[in-house]
C-alpha cells in the first residue's frame, strides 16, 4: 500500500481481521502499527493503533477487485491512500461446528467464537456421553487437535487433513485409537 509517500506491507493473522503493519520510506525510520479491519460489502473500515511513531489513524476505502482505495485521518495528519490485495494460499476456514465420528461414537464439536477452541460433545448408544474442550492448530490443510479434561479420563491427540468441508485423520488416546472424520458447518 503507499500513502504520503510511505510504502506499507500489511500481513493479515490467520483468518482473523487482524494485520501486522510496516511502512517504510527513504531516509526514515520503519513505522508499525497493527490493524483491525472490518468490511462491509466492498468497503473496508480500518482502524491503526499502537503505531510505533504514536500516530494512530482511522481509514475508509473502496473495494474494486483487488485494488483499494480511500483517505485516513490521523492523530497526526491524514490523506489519500491505496492498495493491492495480494492473496496468498488460501487456509481453510475453521467453521462453528464440526459432525465427527471416530470409533462408533458420533460427536459434535462446537467452536468458542473465532478462537481455536471447540467444545465437544460424543454420544452412542448406549453409552453415557462424553465431553471435552479441543484445541486446535491448524496449518494449512492440516489440523492437529488436542482433546483435554475429557469426561471419560481419556485424553487424545488428533491429527487430520482439510479437505473443502470434510476432515480426516487419525487419533491416539490415552486408551485407545483410530480414524476418524468430520464435517465442517
Amino acid at each position: 500500500m503507499e500513502e504520503g509517500g510511505w510504502r506499507g506491507v500489511w500481513t493479515r493473522r490467520g483468518n482473523s481481521n487482524v494485520f501486522d503493519a510496516r511502512w517504510t520510506r527513504a531516509g526514515e525510520r520503519p513505522i508499525t502499527a497493527v490493524l483491525r479491519m472490518r468490511l462491509q460489502d466492498n468497503f473496508v473500515c480500518i482502524s491503526r493503533r499502537n503505531s510505533s511513531d504514536g500516530n494512530d489513524c482511522q481509514y475508509a476505502g473502496r473495494i474494486e477487485g483487488r485494488r483499494v482505495t480511500g483517505f485516513n485521518i490521523c492523530n497526526r495528519g491524514g490523506g489519500p491512500w491505496s492498495g493491492t490485495i495480494i492473496r496468498g494460499q488460501r487456509v481453510p476456514d475453521l467453521g462453528t461446528r464440526w459432525d465427527e465420528e471416530e470409533s462408533g461414537w458420533r460427536g459434535v464439536w462446537t467452536r468458542r467464537g473465532n478462537s481455536n477452541i471447540f467444545d465437544a460433545r460424543w454420544t452412542r448408544p448406549g453409552a453415557t456421553p462424553v465431553t471435552a474442550v479441543l484445541r486446535m492448530q491448524q496449518q494449512d490443510n492440516n489440523v492437529r487437535i488436542e482433546r483435554r479434561n475429557s469426561s471419560d479420563g481419556n485424553n487424545c491427540d488428533y491429527t487430520g487433513r482439510i479437505e473443502g468441508r470434510r476432515v480426516t485423520g487419525n487419533y491416539t488416546c490415552d486408551q485407545g485409537g483410530g480414524t476418524w472424520s468430520a464435517t465442517i458447518t
